[in-house]
């Protein structure tokens, strides 16, 4: 018989049970796509992000059924990849039209699912953990809510580095024009306004 389930709340099981479910289809989808991609840093990268996800559900079974009492503040970490600077602007940008036909999803495809993936990922946990009230289970939704985020970023830089997520930039005057445009508060005038004594 599992022990400490009476200390989560049914919002919390239905929350846990669907943040699980989706996991394990996620390991199943990345797995999948992994075996699909001839670019051995991506299938190194998404053979990566697998084990952790995979860890992640572990541990969340466990904390359901009582297995783990001592949870980790923070899940595993594991090398980044990625160390290259983001490409900034444009660089002859273009957008296959889709395949209707296609015997096998695109590299391109691939990292777009992964990386939306991710992104749902980090705000599903990060509303689930939110909506938590038994501590153990909160902190281990935003564990996997910072994983997604990390693996997101991961991909993004992948994608960046390839040309398939290229990102707009304004002109060096507007960007300018745009920063100064901010004040910082005075100091001073700050703290007299803050002390409630004065």
């Amino acid at each position: 018989m599992y022990q400490g389930t009476s200390q989560f709340g049914a919002h919390e099981l239905i929350g846990m049970n669907e943040a699980l479910m989706s996991k394990s289809a996620n390991i199943e989808v990345l797995s999948f796509l992994s075996s699909q991609v001839q670019d051995t840093k991506l299938q190194n990268m998404l053979e990566q992000h697998v084990q952790m996800i995979q860890h992640h559900y572990h541990q969340g079974v466990g904390i359901l059924q009582g297995h783990h009492a001592g949870m980790p503040s923070i899940p595993p970490s594991y090398p980044s990849t990625m160390t290259t600077q983001p490409k900034l602007g444009l660089r002859n940008p273009s957008m296959p039209s889709p395949n209707l036909h296609a015997q096998a999803p695109s590299e391109r495809s691939i990292c777009t699912i992964a990386l939306n993936m991710y992104k749902f990922g980090a705000v599903a946990w990060t509303t689930f953990a939110l909506e938590c009230t038994n501590p153990q289970l909160r902190t281990f939704l935003m564990n996997g809510a910072n994983m997604c985020d990390k693996m997101a970023y991961e991909m993004w830089s992948f994608m960046n580095q390839k040309g398939y997520y290229q990102v707009p930039t304004l002109q060096e005057n507007t960007t300018q024009t745009l920063i100064q445009a901010y004040q910082t508060p005075q100091v001073s005038q700050m703290m007299h306004g803050m002390n409630p004594y004065q």
